[in-house]
């Protein structure tokens, strides 16, 4: 298709973070594994002392803590991926995404 329609994704995994920089893909959605681990790391131990985790909310009738994810873009992606500590330019920036991460100003 031409224009390709927007392409969007979902966990940031490196490759879709070198997508974005190369221009071919939109977005995607950052959701930090370590806060989620850090959350599941202390509804486990709750469970192995007998206290079930009470969560923040409920959904579909079940204690739940639900956390905000982030919209990452060419816009955003240095603030919120590498600024952040998810990535280092050195993980990302590879072979023919150099150039593209120095127009974003990754270093």
């Amino acid at each position: 298709m031409n224009p390709v329609p927007p392409v969007t994704g979902n966990d940031a995994e490196i490759a879709a973070i070198q997508r974005i920089i190369a221009g071919t893909q939109f977005n995607t959605i950052s959701k930090p594994s370590v806060v989620v681990g850090e959350a599941a790391a202390e509804a486990a131990a709750g469970f192995l002392e007998g206290e079930p985790p009470e969560g923040e909310t409920t959904l579909f009738d079940t204690p739940a803590q639900l956390f905000e994810p982030t919209v990452v873009t060419q816009e955003n992606i240095k603030e919120i991926i590498f600024d952040g500590g998810i990535y280092t330019a050195g993980e990302v920036c590879t072979g023919e995404f150099a150039d593209g991460c120095a127009e974003l100003g990754i270093k």
